[in-house]
C-alpha cells in the first residue's frame, strides 16, 4: 500500500512537512511575496515539497504520481491547444460585457496572460492534491482540523475586536487584486436590530470564501464525531451571515436527521419553531430576528440584493455568450482563465466548454467510489463533496484554494481507516 511504502524512516519527513502545510492551508489572504500572486504559505510549501518528492526514490508511489501528473498535463494541454486554435481560426471577439480577468486587454484573444497565470494556479492545486493523496497519514486529519481551528480563532478575534472597537482588526491580510490594488480581505458588516456585527471571514478573504473553505469540513467533522470542531465550525459558519452557509446547514441537517431516522427531532423542531415565533414577538428579539432574516434571506431575493443581482446577471451574460459561440467553441471553450464570473458554473462553461465542465465534474464526483467506513463517515465525506461542488458552481468561482484540493484527496486517507481510533470527540 502507498502508506506502507512512504512511511519508512528515510522518508518520514514528507508527511511531517505535509502536517505543517495543513496548519496554513486556509490562509489565503496573506502572501509570502506580496508582489507575486499565489504565493500563499500553503502553495509555496507544497510546491517546494513536491519538487523534493520528484527527486526521491519512492518506487511505485513515484510511478503512480508521475502517471497522474502526465494525465493531468495531457488534459490541460489538449484543452488549451484546442481552445486557442479555435480562437485564432474563428477570429473570436470578447464582448465588453464579459467579466474578464485583465479586462484592459479584451482585444487580446490568443493565449492571454491570464490563461497562463490561472493555469499555473490550477497546476499548484493539483500538486497539493497529489501530496495529500499519496502522503497523508491518519494523523494528517488532526493537523487539518487544527488549521481550521486557527482560522476560526482568528475570525472570532476579528469579530469581537470589531464589537469592542468598531474597527477592522485584521493584521494578517496583505493580498490585493486588480489594477486598483483592491484588498483581497473584505471588511463587511451587518446591522441587526440597530447593532453592527462583523461578518466572519478570517483570513480567507470574505464570508463566501470562508463558507467555501469550511463547510465541507464541518460536514466531515460530523462523520468523524469531532464534537468540538462541529460546534466551533458551526458557530463560525452562522456568524458569516451568509445565505449559502444557512442554506447548506439547513439542507445537511434535514438530510442527516432523515438518514439517521430521527423523526422525533422534526416534531421537536416544530415545537421549537412555535416557541421561537412567540419569543420573537417581544422586543428586542423581534428587531434582531428581522435584521438577520432581511439580510440573509429577504434582501437576497429582493431589489436590494446587489450581489444576487450581479450574480444572476453575470450567469445570464456568460451563458448567453457561450450559446452564441460556434459548436467547436461550445465544446472546448475560449480558454481557461479568460473570464471569472461570480459563479464557477458559467466560468467553467465559457472558459473550458462542455468538455471541461464534464471533466471537472467527473474529477469531483469520482470520489464517490471511495469505500470509506464506518457508514456515517462515508455519508458525511460524500455529503461534503456535494456541498463544495454546489457552493463552487453557485457562488464561489475559486478553484485555486487549497481547501478544495485537500478535501478531494483526503478521501483516500479516510479510506485507509480500519478502526475508530481516529474518530475523535
Amino acid at each position: 500500500m502507498v502508506m506502507e511504502t512512504v512511511m519508512s524512516k528515510e522518508f518520514a519527513f514528507i508527511p511531517k512537512a505535509l502536517h505543517l502545510i495543513m496548519l496554513f492551508f486556509p490562509l489565503t489572504s496573506f502572501l509570502l511575496i506580496p508582489s507575486i500572486q499565489g504565493t500563499t504559505v500553503a502553495t509555496v510549501l507544497s510546491s517546494m515539497l513536491f519538487g523534493i518528492v520528484l527527486f526521491l526514490p519512492l518506487g511505485d508511489v513515484k510511478v503512480s504520481i508521475l502517471k497522474e501528473l502526465v494525465a493531468f498535463f495531457a488534459v490541460v494541454f489538449v484543452l488549451s491547444c484546442c481552445s486557442q486554435l479555435a480562437n485564432l481560426g474563428s477570429g473570436l471577439k470578447l464582448g465588453e460585457e464579459l467579466v474578464l480577468i485583465n479586462r484592459a486587454d479584451y482585444l487580446d484573444t490568443f493565449y492571454r496572460t491570464s490563461h497562463i497565470t490561472q493555469t499555473l494556479y490550477l497546476i499548484v492545486g493539483f500538486l497539493i492534491y497529489l501530496l495529500v493523496k499519496y502522503f497523508a497519514e491518519p494523523t494528517t486529519i488532526q493537523y487539518m482540523y487544527w488549521g481550521l481551528r486557527l482560522l476560526c480563532f482568528y475570525a472570532l478575534y476579528e469579530f469581537f475586536y470589531y464589537i469592542l472597537t468598531g474597527q477592522n482588526g485584521d493584521f494578517m491580510s496583505n493580498r490585493t487584486f486588480g489594477y486598483n490594488e483592491r484588498s483581497a480581505s473584505l471588511f463587511q458588516t451587518v446591522n441587526l436590530g440597530g447593532m453592527h456585527f462583523l461578518r466572519l471571514k478570517g483570513y480567507t478573504g470574505e464570508p463566501s470564501m470562508f463558507t467555501f473553505s469550511v463547510m465541507p469540513y464541518w460536514i466531515l467533522a460530523v462523520g468523524l464525531k469531532r464534537r468540538f470542531d462541529i460546534g466551533l465550525l458551526l458557530l463560525c459558519l452562522l456568524l458569516t451571515f451568509s445565505t449559502t452557509s444557512y442554506f447548506m446547514i439547513f439542507a445537511f441537517a434535514c438530510f442527516w436527521f432523515l438518514y439517521k431516522r430521527q423523526y422525533k427531532i422534526f416534531i421537536a423542531a416544530g415545537i421549537a419553531v412555535v416557541i421561537l415565533g412567540v419569543a420573537l414577538q417581544m422586543e428586542p428579539f423581534s428587531d434582531l430576528f428581522k435584521g438577520v432574516y432581511d439580510f440573509v434571506f429577504a434582501d437576497k431575493f429582493g431589489d436590494e440584493a446587489v450581489s444576487s443581482r450581479d450574480r444572476g446577471s453575470n450567469l445570464q451574460t456568460h451563458i448567453i455568450y457561450w450559446a452564441g459561440l460556434d459548436f467547436y467553441h461550445q465544446l472546448v471553450g475560449i480558454g481557461f482563465g479568460y473570464i471569472r464570473s461570480t459563479d464557477f458554473f458559467s466560468t467553467l462553461f465559457l472558459n473550458t466548454g462542455l468538455i471541461g465542465f464534464l471533466v471537472f465534474t467527473w474529477f469531483v464526483f469520482r470520489n464517490f467510489q471511495r469505500r470509506i467506513g464506518p457508514a456515517d463517515l462515508n455519508v458525511c465525506y460524500k455529503g461534503g463533496l456535494v456541498a463544495v461542488y454546489f457552493i463552487m458552481m453557485a457562488t464561489v468561482p475559486e478553484f485555486a484554494y487549497p481547501s478544495l484540493w485537500i478535501y478531494l484527496s483526503i478521501g483516500y486517507t479516510l479510506e485507509t481507516l480500519k478502526t475508530k481510533e481516529f474518530l475523535k470527540t
